[in-house]
């Protein structure tokens, strides 16, 4: 097909639309439209209800962050705030029969001094004595040995002491840390740091011997020794250890190398 064949196909392609347009207006024009045909509208369906749905419950409200810790306060101040933090490691006020509330910090580093050397203080002791006498037997070569009901006076102190929690403890000794290191300077040892001195101390525990039961004693005087010459000449420390019974002895072994393992993660601290 040549151009102009193609050309008039489009142009008569045209008109016939055109033509058939027209014929199809002019015919619907002459005539009346019928009416429409009655349109019966079927009533809509009613919505189906929609199935409950629980509101949520509100969102938990954000914890609120507590205040950040200062400080702590001057040492010739601070019985209040330590004697608080200590009695925060057991519940219901469980301490309170143990710990004295007055030159707590200097009392403590008193303590860790002396142990660190395998000596008991008598005199401005952090914790209170154990009340009552000694409970003794009489049986054996010399008449007297230790009962083991005397273990049971250290029952609950030594409970209470491995119940303790660890990473609780370590944090008051950490925020307390500038105030031992200056009850520490105190004491004018050169050449040693306090956390040295806590980690001697700890070290020298747990070095405590066990004894052989059942541990023979004398009186040569008021008070009760060990029979035993190598019992009675160990330190104070020690002894202290012997007495407590191999049970509660061992309770706070196990606590200490708990607390080393803890405190040798932290680097040595130098003294403010």
């Amino acid at each position: 097909m040549s151009e102009n064949q193609s050309t008039q196909w489009i142009i008569g392609l045209v008109v016939f639309a055109a033509v058939a347009a027209g014929a199809y207006w002019f015919w619907s024009a002459d005539k009346t439209e019928a009416p429409p045909k009655a349109v019966i509208e079927e009533p809509a369906p009613e919505p189906e209800p929609m199935p409950e749905i629980a509101a949520p419950p509100p969102p938990e409200p954000a914890p609120v962050p507590e205040p950040e810790k200062g400080p702590p306060p001057a040492l010739n101040e601070s019985d209040e705030a330590a004697y608080r933090d200590l009695m925060s490691l057991a519940p219901d006020g469980a301490l309170a029969k143990w710990l004295v509330p007055d030159e707590v910090v200097r009392k403590w580093v008193a303590a860790v001094n002396a142990a660190s050397r395998g000596e008991l203080i008598h005199k401005h002791r952090p914790l209170k004595t154990i009340k009552g006498p000694i409970a003794i037997t009489e049986a054996g070569p010399t008449g007297i040995e230790l009962s083991p009901e005397n273990y049971r006076r250290y029952d609950q102190a030594v409970r209470l002491f491995s119940m303790m929690d660890t990473d609780t403890a370590v944090e008051i000794y950490r925020y307390w840390y500038p105030r031992l290191a200056q009850a520490y300077a105190e004491l004018g040892i050169r050449n040693k740091n306090f956390h040295q001195e806590v980690m001697e101390a700890i070290d020298k525990v747990l070095a405590a011997p066990a004894a052989e039961e059942p541990i023979q004693l004398v009186r040569p005087s008021v008070y009760y020794k060990f029979a035993d010459p190598e019992l009675e000449k160990l330190p104070g420390l020690h002894k202290l250890m012997i007495r407590m019974g191999p049970d509660n002895a061992a309770r706070v072994k196990e606590k200490l190398r708990e607390l080393k393992a803890a405190l040798e993660q932290i680097p040595l601290q130098q003294s403010e």
